[in-house]
């Protein structure tokens, strides 16, 4: 049984037109999926109702085969969905320590959370290091850190994450990647919607193509980067833009 279904989701933001128009899409345990498409296909919308921020207008979502469509966020949280927004949600005023207590509300034993805090302090050195910083006064790149730490104390079965590499440098961003690759081997099942769309598809191993609110294609991801058409219509002014880059470097 998959681990997460949409079945002809339609779905959009409150007074609003319909963003996603009768999706569906499964998700298997296990494994790491990206989203991709134009700016307003609906990529983000997807993960805003799998997390219960939105409410789907018709269709049904589920975990387990068990439908979770509308639940609260919280609830869906305690089911095992962790979703990680663009803007990252910290608590600015908190430390970094603070921010991965609360985000492991969910355990009432606090001597497991102090162990999971440990285990979020070796897979990420510099936060150990800034535990009693702010974490509205660290970097980008240290936040997006966090915000993938917070996440990983609830154990999460699945981790939707928005942009990871969104507003940082490129030495940063492969830092998150290959925070991105210790999930998968970790075996944690993940749902990308990535803007670096090269990027995300090679730290997939599926993809599910949107545009204007419809699945368009699913597929593996190399077979997405290998297809000539797609490349065009998609990923050409990236490609573009990494053919110039590897220019200036030689």
């Amino acid at each position: 049984m998959a681990l997460l279904e949409l079945q002809e989701v339609t779905s959009g933001y409150a007074f609003g037109p319909d963003i996603l128009q009768s999706v569906s899409l499964t998700v298997d345990e296990g494994r790491a999926y990206c989203i991709i498409g134009p700016n307003g296909a609906g990529k983000s919308t997807v993960l805003k109702t799998v997390a219960g921020l939105l409410r789907p207008r018709e269709g049904q979502v589920l975990l387990d085969g068990t439908s979770i469509g509308g639940l609260r966020p919280d609830l869906v949280l305690a089911a095992g969905i962790c979703y990680v927004p663009q803007d990252r949600s910290l608590f600015p005023d908190m430390t970094v320590k603070e921010n991965l207590v609360m985000g492991g509300f969910l355990q009432p034993d606090r001597k497991v959370v102090s162990e999971r805090i440990e285990q979020i302090f070796d897979m990420f050195p510099i936060l150990r290091s800034r535990a009693g910083q702010h974490a509205g006064t660290m970097s980008g790149g240290e936040q997006q850190m966090l915000a993938l730490g917070r996440a990983l104390m609830t154990q999460p079965r699945m981790m939707m994450i928005d942009e990871p590499s969104l507003g940082l440098a490129p030495q940063v961003a492969d830092q998150i990647f290959e925070t991105i690759a210790s999930l998968r081997q970790m075996g944690i099942t993940l749902l990308l919607v990535e803007q670096n769309v090269l990027r995300g598809l090679e730290a997939t191993q599926d993809a599910f193509l949107l545009d204007l609110g419809t699945l368009r294609l699913e597929a593996p991801s190399d077979r997405i980067l290998d297809d000539p058409r797609i490349r065009e219509l998609y990923l050409g002014r990236q490609l573009q833009r990494g053919t110039e880059a590897e220019t200036r470097e030689n």
